[in-house]
């Protein structure tokens, strides 16, 4: 059962990709589709134009007029009403349909505030994926460390048999020739044993390699395997719940469902 469960979880993430923001290029309201590719291609070009970021959270106006002017000489932003939000996993709150987050906002690319949002059609697609792919990453990471502990102490056992043996071989007189000659048989078989569960480990390494790769693959694109990054684009709807502003990743297969 878990080796189907394994499986299934290595093609469903099979080419997909972690926190990065230029993806899911179309992106479904109502029936209604937004093509972001412009907006992707555009950002990528100013981020590699820009150094720090640059925190705007309560700037007034006079400021981002002159923040605004630092952007004159770039070309014209497409879709300015869609902006980067950025939290990780434990500033993420399910709010039935929505998801309340504490996020970082970009509006363009190093410009930052920092604000508490509704975030309508969340990635709940992708957390689950994510989720999965660690959990399943985990239990097999276990597994590998335990045979590896296993090994460790087979060979130690063997080590210690092998020493005794040793040191009662060379002070053993002829009343002792007997225990020496169970000592040894006994080390025999320990050591089949060893070699036959050492072998059966090993192969198990090998299966399990197989299937920590893509999982290892997955998770790397993640800026951290153990906590789940929302990166996303979203559209600021021009509404508020109680005064906190909603904002709307829209529909993409693989990412909200």
């Amino acid at each position: 059962m878990k080796n189907i469960f394994y499986l299934t979880v290595i093609l469903v993430l099979a080419g997909r990709a972690g926190a990065d923001p230029n993806r899911y290029e179309w992106r479904s309201f109502g029936g209604k589709n937004a093509d972001l590719q412009p907006l992707f291609t555009w950002w990528t070009f100013v981020s590699q134009a820009k150094n720090a970021p640059m925190d705007i959270t309560g700037m007034d106006s006079n400021k981002l007029a002159v923040v605004s002017n630092l952007w004159a000489h770039l070309p014209a932003r497409p879709l300015p009403e869609w902006c980067r939000v950025v939290a990780s996993e434990d500033q993420i709150m399910v709010a039935g349909s929505m998801w309340k987050v504490n996020a970082t906002i970009e509006p363009a690319p190093m410009m930052v505030r920092h604000e508490t949002i509704y975030l309508r059609n969340p990635p709940a697609k992708e957390i689950a994926d994510y989720r999965q792919a660690r959990a399943a990453f985990l239990e097999l990471q276990n597994a590998q460390n335990q045979d590896v502990a296993s090994e460790t102490y087979m060979e130690s056992n063997i080590q210690t048999q092998a020493d005794a043996l040793r040191t009662n071989s060379a002070t053993a007189t002829a009343p002792n020739s007997q225990a020496v000659y169970n000592q040894t048989w006994n080390l025999q078989v320990a050591s089949a044993l060893m070699v036959s569960n050492m072998t059966a480990a090993h192969a198990r390494a090998l299966y399990r390699d197989g299937q920590i790769a893509p999982l290892q693959k997955y998770l790397s694109t993640f800026p951290d395997t153990n906590v789940y990054w929302l990166d996303h684009f979203a559209i600021r709807t021009g509404k508020q719940i109680g005064g906190v502003e909603v904002y709307d990743l829209g529909n993409a297969e693989g990412m909200t469902y």
